[in-house]
């Protein structure tokens, strides 16, 4: 129930100011975050390995601040949706390449949106719901039944659905209906990632769900990603279909 009520007083707060204002709050709340220390050791530790630096480098310092900084304004934008009109939404993410969406759904079998947690992924999806795709965001079970009901309708608001991974034959439903599930695939939530790949010179496990949905379902994978562009506005990319090896 707490957390449920902290997201309401922080949504009747992004609703109640005007935007530099609110950016001003997350920027001082991402600040206060960072001196507690939760998650800021693994976040510059992310950082050192992707440009081989110290991690008690200044740079990894410096771009540290701008993940938790930019990480609440995206919370604040998310916060925003319930006044946030669908034509506010659309000039306020410009987007590229809608025209492969619509090419992959000629073939009848859907879509899967291959994605990540870079920049504001939530707006990345409802942008292109708002544009009339069906399109389902895949999503964990939270504990809170009362705060994954508030995700939800904060998405719905603008016409992106939520699939959850305890209902995996849902979400290939939602394909066989020729619509969009959209896939974050850069954090394995369950733990269950086996397949080792090279990232950055290291050795990661990422999951490979988005893959074997798009290989069973028969749909195409699609990469998208969103980034900020300014500091109020960002820009989304929709790309070409992976060409994936499907016998054999």
């Amino acid at each position: 129930m707490f957390g449920y009520i902290g997201y309401k007083i922080l949504e009747f707060i992004a609703i109640s100011t005007p935007y530099p204002v609110t950016y001003f709050i997350a920027t001082f709340g991402a600040r206060l975050w960072m001196l507690t220390g939760v998650d800021v050791k693994t976040i510059r530790n992310n950082v050192s390995k992707v440009l081989n630096l110290n991690i008690n480098d200044k740079e990894i310092h410096r771009i540290a601040n701008r993940i938790f900084i930019n990480w609440a304004k995206n919370i604040v934008d998310f916060l925003k949706h319930p006044i946030i009109s669908k034509e506010k939404l659309k000039q306020r993410v410009e987007i590229e390449g809608l025209e492969h969406l619509d090419n992959a759904l000629k073939g009848g079998r859907g879509a899967v949106i291959i994605t990540a947690h870079i920049g504001n992924f939530e707006w990345g999806a409802c942008r292109i719901a708002v544009e009339g795709y069906k399109i389902w965001g895949l999503s964990l079970v939270r504990k809170n039944k009362l705060v994954g009901k508030f995700f939800e309708s904060n998405r719905l608001s603008k016409g992106f659905k939520t699939l959850y991974i305890n209902r995996m034959l849902n979400v290939f439903r939602m394909l066989k209906n020729n619509e969009i599930v959209a896939i974050p695939s850069d954090w394995d939530p369950t733990g269950q990632a086996t397949r080792p790949f090279k990232f950055f010179g290291k050795t990661a496990y990422l999951p490979t769900g988005a893959l074997m949905i798009a290989l069973k379902s028969g749909a195409p994978l699609i990469p998208s990603f969103i980034w900020k562009k300014d500091k109020y506005n960002h820009f989304q990319i929709v790309e070409k279909p992976i060409d994936l090896i499907r016998e054999g």
